[in-house]
């Protein structure tokens, strides 16, 4: 949970330095799960190595069994000593190179799947951040990623869960992904410019601006519960 923003987000590491993917703020380093650029990271290096030894394995493990085999039975042509020892030993390769093969592409489809799902678990805090409203730039910022990486982790979150998330294009053709669960809540605390572009205002009007707005949205809620509880009356 980052203390600044009150979001559980994961962490990027920009140089040695942790950051909060939501808010940017500097955090304290994490658990390699939580971390963008570590998570899943462990499992994918596991699955290289265990395909790379499965390959070796095969490799190594059936020349020997042919050139066992083939030695024995050259000095017994008659008999089987050299198919009972090579086919033994390339039926254990097998099984043994098969099984770190298939680990192996097992273990770095789990490292994928959990770099994913931190990814995941990052742009919707990030969206929780910014109001629900996220384009393709603000997420390859907080990932440190390219921008088309950006627009390819929001466009598939789209299209697996289209109930949750709208894409809009505003006036500037800019494509924004509206995250509906954070975007028709109310940005609580959230600091607004009440100033025109330009303009001087001094803190004190700023603060007496925000006050009159907090206000504003206490009694717009206070009103939408009075007229709650008289449709219940009725």
């Amino acid at each position: 949970m980052c203390p600044y923003c009150q979001n559980d987000a994961p962490v990027v590491y920009r140089g040695m330095i942790a950051h909060c993917t939501a808010c940017n703020a500097v955090r304290p380093p994490v658990l390699p799960t939580k971390s963008i650029n570590l998570a899943g990271q462990p499992s994918k290096v596991g699955g290289v190595v265990a395909r790379v030894v499965g390959w070796l394995v095969l490799f190594f493990g059936l020349a020997a069994a042919g050139i066992f085999g083939a030695i024995f039975q050259a000095i017994w042509p008659d008999g089987i000593v050299g198919y009972a020892l090579g086919v033994p030993m390339a039926i254990v390769t097998l099984v043994m190179g098969m099984g770190l093969l298939v680990g192996g592409k097992s273990l770095s489809k789990s490292g994928s799947e959990t770099e994913l799902a931190v990814r995941d678990k990052a742009i919707w805090g990030l969206a929780s951040a910014r109001g629900g409203i996220l384009t393709k730039d603000d997420v390859a910022a907080a990932l440190s990623v390219s921008v088309e990486e950006g627009d390819a982790y929001l466009t598939r979150l789209a299209k697996t869960k289209p109930d949750d998330i709208a894409v809009d294009v505003d006036d500037s053709g800019n494509v924004l992904f509206r995250f509906r669960s954070y975007a028709a809540r109310p940005r609580v605390g959230v600091r607004v410019d009440v100033a025109r572009p330009g303009a001087h205002v001094s803190p004190a009007d700023e603060e007496a601006a925000l006050r009159a707005q907090a206000e504003a949205e206490a009694e717009e809620f206070r009103g939408a519960g009075s007229a709650s509880r008289n449709a219940r009356a009725r």
